[in-house]
């Protein structure tokens, strides 16, 4: 048996209607010595049959399960369980061309990269107003190898960072090294973990490509409304990001633009909780991010909904 190349971890959490579109667009890659790690999160729906169904028909498929508990662990196993040289996280509703795996393996390997990240486009099947779901970068940069902190300075520069696991591809060994994980139990745990990449990085590459097909539905984490437990997903990861305080002053200041680009937009997105969540939110980011969040967006958090109305 031929040495995995690539391991894909997909976490499965009730997307019946898509799981199987998601993996064979997995199967059909051009790269064939991949191993797909399905990771059913305790669904409720047919999706452990179909997964099923799909391994009988290729071995390549692995399926472990448990109860719910989130993106974050569901991952975490993943990485646990994986053989691959590389990992590449994928979701259960979404696409992939079918020459990403091996484009981006021959990128790699033959410049010893950390992770190479790509772009992506959305499209749904429903009303939805895709210009809300931005995946794309306008990135002009050099065909160059980089470090990961010299990208995260550029993408927080001109606005392109993109913080979706599913738009890196990341050499194992790296992950390992670095002790990288999801955050359990908390929204917007892809903001922690690519931006742990990026810092800890030292060869990065840049494929302008738009490799993956973001899948945007109604009933996803992602279109659900903003509430209370994004801002508290925000906070975590500011948290735990402030703790790189052992890093160089310009990777510290780096690390601090980038928070306060995170913490600034997080925040104005919270003028439509109610009052009393506005004001604990209004007093944690005094209290805690002063440095980071301007009064601009206290401003905003505490009033805009009073103008709009």
């Amino acid at each position: 048996m031929k040495p995995v190349k690539v391991s894909v971890i997909i976490p499965v959490y009730n997307t019946e209607l898509y799981v199987r579109q998601t993996i064979q667009s997995i199967l059909g890659q051009t790269l064939y010595d991949i191993e797909i790690i399905t990771v059913n999160d305790g669904s409720t729906d047919n999706s452990l049959s179909i997964l099923s169904e799909l391994a009988k028909q290729d071995n390549r498929i692995k399926i472990f399960t448990h109860s719910n508990q989130g993106l974050s662990v569901s991952r975490n196993v993943g990485i646990e369980k994986a053989s691959g040289e590389f990992i590449y996280f994928m979701d259960s509703d979404d696409l992939l061309d079918h020459d990403t795996l091996e484009i981006c393996y021959q990128k790699c390997t033959s410049e010893q990269l950390d992770f190479v990240f790509f772009d992506a486009e959305s499209f749904c099947e429903e009303n939805i107003t895709l210009r809300n779901y931005p995946y794309q970068r306008n990135l002009q940069i050099e065909d160059k190898v980089w470090t990961g902190i010299e990208l995260l300075e550029i993408q927080d520069g001109t606005g392109n960072f993109r913080t979706s696991a599913c738009l890196s591809f990341t050499r194992l060994s790296f992950l390992q090294e670095n002790n990288i994980r999801f955050y359990p139990h908390i929204i917007h745990e892809d903001e922690l973990y690519t931006a742990r990449l990026y810092l800890n990085a030292t060869r990065v590459k840049y494929i302008q490509q738009t490799f993956f097909k973001r899948r945007v539905r109604t009933d996803s984490i992602t279109t659900r409304p903003f509430s209370i437990k994004n801002i508290q997903g925000y906070f975590t990861v500011a948290n735990e990001l402030m703790n790189h305080n052992d890093s160089p002053t310009t990777t510290k200041e780096i690390i601090n633009h980038h928070l306060s680009k995170m913490l600034n937009a997080a925040i104005r997105n919270a003028f439509k909780l109610p009052v009393k969540e506005r004001l604990y939110i209004a007093w944690y980011a005094v209290i805690n991010y002063w440095e980071f969040v301007n009064c601009k967006t206290i401003g905003i958090l505490l009033f805009k909904s009073l103008l709009k109305n």
